[in-house]
């Protein structure tokens, strides 16, 4: 299961609590040489910098984690294509993972299960980290407090452009949505994903604001998605209400059947008669 917004504010701040003003003692990867060579992780030499530096605080924005960390590094994660992070008691062998870092009185693990991140990177060397400067950027973020309907709708109104590529993906105009929370929220908006931000009424704009607050909210209360890990090993309790799990099911709303249609480089899933 992807990591989104949501989950990487949960890992972010369970992250920030468990770990800070520890200092890594040392490191060590496994299975991670192909990812290395691809740039997904630091090569060893990168990573031995990280050894005797103090962990200052950890923050997420959108599907990153940012771990900032005394004279001026970064270990930056996104295990946004699957994987987990996971915090271990200090005698425990931990036997899967691509990093695993030693610290004082806790071991914690990363573990990648597709595409995703895990570097170190100096202060001057993050906005070039792509995914970095993606998600810490200006673009707007349903989690933070100017987030607002009208900030919102000037985005969408300048996007003309399908809804899912307006909400996922690199011309988004936020950040922390995936496929998952993007059907989610069409779904409770009650708009079919393959409108034009162009066509959508004042109500609609609204109703599409709304979901995203609500979804966002109800994940977080709920620890995360399910099949969601978190850094103490727990599940999330929040079961999407359109998905992959409503496949050959009936709407909750009108009780017509789920559709799943090509849509944006995947597949969603969606109510002909409740999404217009």
């Amino acid at each position: 299961m992807s990591i989104e917004g949501t989950e990487a504010y949960i890992l972010a701040g369970q992250m920030d609590k468990e770990l800070k003003e520890k200092t890594i003692i040392n490191y060590e990867v496994q299975n991670s040489q192909q990812l290395q060579q691809k740039g997904f992780i630091s090569t060893n030499t990168v990573l031995d910098n990280l050894i005797g530096r103090r962990i200052l605080s950890v923050t997420s924005r959108g599907n990153t984690i940012l771990t900032k960390l005394c004279s001026n590094w970064n270990i930056v994660l996104a295990p946004e294509y699957g994987g987990n992070i996971l915090l271990h008691k200090p005698q425990t062998k931990p036997s899967k993972f691509h990093l695993k870092l030693d610290l004082h009185n806790a071991i914690l693990t990363v573990n990648l299960a597709g595409i995703g991140c895990i570097q170190a990177v100096e202060d001057s060397l993050l906005r070039t980290n792509y995914l970095y400067n993606r998600d810490f950027s200006q673009i707007l973020n349903p989690l933070e407090t100017n987030f607002t309907y009208e900030r919102f709708t000037e985005k969408l109104d300048n996007k003309k452009q399908n809804i899912k590529a307006a909400l996922v993906g690199k011309t988004a105009a936020i950040v922390g949505v995936s496929n998952s929370a993007f059907q989610d929220i069409t779904y409770r908006a009650k708009i079919n994903p393959k409108r034009n931000t162009a066509t959508l009424t004042p109500e609609e704009k609204r109703n599409l604001y709304t979901a995203v607050i609500q979804l966002i909210k109800e994940r977080i209360e709920a620890g995360g998605k399910n099949q969601f890990i978190d850094l103490y090993g727990n599940s999330g309790q929040y079961i999407p209400k359109m998905g992959s799990n409503q496949k050959n099911q009936m709407c909750p709303t009108c009780k017509n059947k789920i559709e799943k249609i090509s849509h944006g480089g995947g597949q969603v899933y969606i109510c002909p008669t409740c999404q217009k």
